[in-house]
């Protein structure tokens, strides 16, 4: 029976309004759709009406309240299973048609109309694609059935039996809590009945049949202000990345080099570090309004995405900022591990050594003990993967969060807070919630380590700035050619190698305030961020490239003996100490010397100057004027970007996407979990082994002295 009304054609009949004063709460109106089936047996006598139930499910494993549930509001439902067909065989029940009506405001029954998704005619399948808002093309029924064991009987014997295997309700709204009459999409599936055996689980005897129930909206005007905000957001990146761009090159680029692949690269570089923030906060403020609108709405308002293309786009989206993630953070690493970084020792010889045996030879300087530089270097060491967030516990808090206290089943579309049945989630709303209580949980961290732990107990920055200090030793770092940092530590005392009770006495003197202040020209300020000169990077490279020089004949490992007897044994190999020649030595002084002098501001043609730096060249980046003497901003956060500190909130918004990317394709939470727990371990693990090699080459340091 073929959908019509009189005066109508079926496009114009599926997109009449229906009143109902729908709400998705019964105090604000309708709050249950009010479906009748009219049902009619094969030799078309009426059987009555009926309320919609669970008449068209044949998967009836759930509670009777979860099969009707996507009758109340704005509830979606989607339920799959197997079902075998041997018992329709055995206990062949009479077909029933159905006619399906919905009650408008005056009880009046309006006809819903049904799409056959595989019907043919001609050839031809004018439904098999069905659009829920174009009905121009589609072959619209009054009437359909759920199990066919009738028609298919050839010589009294049952051939072919037929199963509504997918039944899809679009319930679309149209204004002021109004909805269009809405549609019934059903997909057949036939079998052959002598096929069909009650001992095969295969889709041949149990194929899977779906229900699913889904209220959508008009989402054009929500689109283009999303697609007008995103545009703005890549302009905003856009101009930013150029300027960081622009300042980059004003540091290092020389005036002969051009445009080339490497350029290019690097500049695609910044823009992903630019447009990934960006672009998270975006995609998080439009996950966000989703979810909240939705639970908070009493009329039917605000409806979720239901396009293939719309969660296409936003997978698409989600990717995209995963991978601007990815290859950010991926060049931090590579430039943490590559810096060139220098312990400047202040100290000074104590005198001149005579030996007893040899009274008669010419007194030497006292060696300045090398072992404050050592235990400085391990300590610089262990701070490189130093953060504020325990990955580990709020993966373990996430877990408990969303699968045992089922918090992941609010991104459920239903308008109910404290429903926490599970059913399919949202892939928007759940990342939203995802992100969100991720968030939480690391600023909860943060704002605990801040507040009360580095406060009242220890910070580790602070601690290895105030150790340089006492032990006479500053830091320059340099991460390009002509930027880096600068950790002032030189003593305000007089000698760092000394006993116990020196050390203390030097220490009440401090804090009797009898002598200067630890910083940089007698103040407070030890950390700067430092843009060179890019002569006095020249000369200092001149000599710190015979430094890093790697060393060709390789003294560092083992010799190799033509005696068998005399090979060493692989325990011995590995606790072997290597040396550097004295070639590297000397410059290695020569660096030292050079630094100390340029900090002393005894290099005329070197000199450098100390102010402020403004808000605007914070957010651009922008290289100051150094043709004239090297710029130092005090800041005393800025020398945690050479660690895994200053890259922390890269790293959680990364881990939010990971989360979220691989919860939404596996449903599992402890998968998510797992697997980012595994990404962070990678990422730690790199970069203290790369990092501590870096560390060793740039110290002339032995690697087992890094422990």
């Amino acid at each position: 029976m073929y959908y019509s009304l009189t005066g109508t054609d079926p496009a114009t009949a599926a997109s009449q309004v229906v009143d109902l004063n729908a709400a998705v709460t019964p105090e604000s109106g309708v709050s249950t759709l009010p479906l009748v089936l009219a049902a009619y047996s094969l030799n078309g006598t009426f059987l009555g009406l009926q309320e919609v139930a669970a008449q068209l499910q044949n998967c009836a494993s759930s509670p009777f309240d979860q099969l009707t549930s996507w009758l109340s509001i704005a509830h979606d439902y989607d339920t799959s299973c197997a079902v075998n067909l041997t018992p329709f065989l055995d206990n062949a029940p009479p077909i029933v048609f159905y006619d399906i009506y919905i009650k408008d405001a005056s009880d009046t029954l309006v006809p819903i109309p049904v799409r056959v998704i595989n019907y043919r005619s001609g050839g031809r399948q004018p439904n098999a694609q069905p659009d829920p808002w174009d009905y121009s093309t589609s072959v619209l029924f009054r009437r359909f059935f759920v199990v066919d064991a009738v028609s298919g009987i050839e010589g009294g014997s049952l051939r072919v039996m037929r199963i509504a295997s997918d039944i899809r309700f679009w319930i679309r709204k149209a204004f002021d809590g109004r909805i269009y009459v809405p549609i019934l999409d059903i997909a057949y599936t036939e079998r052959d009945a002598t096929s069909i055996s009650p001992s095969d689980a295969s889709s041949i005897s149990s194929p899977t049949v779906r229900f699913r129930a889904q209220y959508i909206a008009q989402l054009d005007v929500f689109w283009r202000v999303v697609t007008a905000l995103f545009s703005v957001a890549c302009i905003v990146g856009g101009l930013l990345s150029l300027a960081r761009a622009r300042s980059w090159s004003a540091r290092n680029a020389g005036p002969g080099d051009g445009w080339d692949l490497q350029f290019i690269g690097r500049c695609f570089l910044i823009l992903c570090e630019v447009l990934a923030p960006l672009l998270f906060i975006l995609l998080l403020a439009f996950c966000a309004y989703f979810f909240f609108a939705f639970h908070n709405q009493t009329t039917l308002e605000v409806l979720l995405p239901f396009a293939s293309r719309d969660i296409t786009l936003y997978r698409a989206a989600l990717l995209s900022i995963l991978a601007c993630f990815g290859l950010t953070i991926l060049r931090k690493l590579h430039q943490q591990c590559t810096v060139d970084v220098f312990l400047i020792d202040w100290e000074q010889s104590k005198g001149r050594l005579t030996r007893a045996d040899t009274p008669t030879s010419p007194p030497r300087l006292a060696p300045v003990s090398v072992w404050r530089s050592v235990f400085l270097a391990n300590e610089w060491e262990e701070l490189q993967t130093y953060r504020r967030v325990n990955v580990e516990i709020s993966l373990l808090a996430m877990y408990f969060v969303f699968e045992g206290l089922s918090v992941r089943y609010a991104a459920v579309a239903r308008p109910a807070w404290t429903d926490l049945t599970p059913g399919k989630e949202s892939t928007i709303m759940l990342f939203a919630i995802e992100a969100m209580v991720w968030l939480a949980l690391a600023g909860g961290q943060m704002l605990f380590r801040t507040l009360i732990y580095d406060r009242y107990y220890k910070s580790k920055l602070y601690n290895f700035v105030d150790v340089l200090s006492m032990a006479n030793l500053s830091l320059v770092a340099f991460d390009e050619l002509c930027h880096g940092y600068y950790v002032h530590g030189q003593s305000i005392h007089p000698c760092a190698d000394t006993n116990v009770g020196e050390l203390n006495a030097y220490l009440r003197r401090e804090k009797a305030d009898l002598v200067p202040r630890r910083g940089l020209n007698d103040t407070d300020q030890q950390c700067f961020e430092m843009y060179a000169q890019k002569e006095m990077r020249a000369a200092f490279n001149k000599v710190y490239g015979i430094v890093i020089a790697e060393i060709l004949t390789c003294p560092l490992h083992p010799r190799v003996h033509s005696n068998p007897a005399e090979r060493m044994s692989p325990e011995k190999q590995l606790r072997r100490f290597g040396g550097v020649d004295e070639a590297r030595v000397r410059a290695y002084e020569t660096v030292n010397h050079f630094l100390k002098s340029f900090f002393d501001r005894n290099l005329k043609e070197f000199q450098y100057m100390v102010r402020e730096r403004s808000a605007v060249e914070r957010v651009l980046a922008n290289t100051p004027d150094v043709s004239h003497s090297t710029a130092l901003f005090h800041d005393p956060d800025s020398f945690t970007t050479l660690l895994l500190y200053g890259l922390e909130l890269h790293l959680l918004l990364f881990y939010a996407l990971v989360y979220s990317a691989v919860s939404q394709s596996t449903g599992s939470s402890g998968a998510a979990a797992l697997v980012t727990c595994a990404v962070d371990v990678a990422i730690r693990a790199c970069r203290r082994h790369f990092g501590a090699r870096n560390l060793s080459k740039k110290m002339m340091m032995d690697p087992k002295f890094l422990i």
